[in-house]
């Protein structure tokens, strides 16, 4: 049975009885010159991380093969949690006019909708456009 193997180069593999997944990835790190704790390999998406998995409990024929990301700061991490609101200056709230209700809001809405409006051509804008 081939075996083809998708690194920077492609690879075939030719699989013996009793072979597993640790004779190919020592295949490809001395075909391709990488460091063998760095050589990850996977079968159809997912990773082959048991060495001593015999090849033939393979069911796809090909591999492909990535290698490890260094390491780094991971975005989001509980060590910077909370840091923002910390950092952030405390501002007092202001006080605020009543807001109207009942009778009185509604006048005010009426008044607003059909009493000040201005006829103007195009087309006709929200209360909230800024134009």
């Amino acid at each position: 049975m081939q075996l083809f193997v998708r690194a920077q180069n492609a690879h075939v593999y030719d699989v013996r009885e009793g072979q597993c997944v640790g004779d190919v990835r020592a295949f490809v790190c001395a075909a391709e010159d990488l460091p063998l704790e760095e050589v990850r390999l996977y079968s159809a998406g997912t990773p082959l991380d048991n060495d001593a998995l015999p090849l033939t409990s393979l069911s796809v024929d090909s591999v492909d093969v990535s290698l490890a990301l260094k390491g780094g700061k991971v975005h989001g991490s509980l060590s910077r949690a909370g840091k923002v609101k910390g950092q952030t200056p405390k501002v007092d709230k202001k006080e605020k006019k009543k807001a109207k209700t009942g009778r009185a809001k509604r006048r005010i809405q009426y008044n607003r909708r059909f009493v000040n409006v201005v006829t103007t051509f195009g087309k006709k804008r929200g209360p909230n456009s800024n134009s």
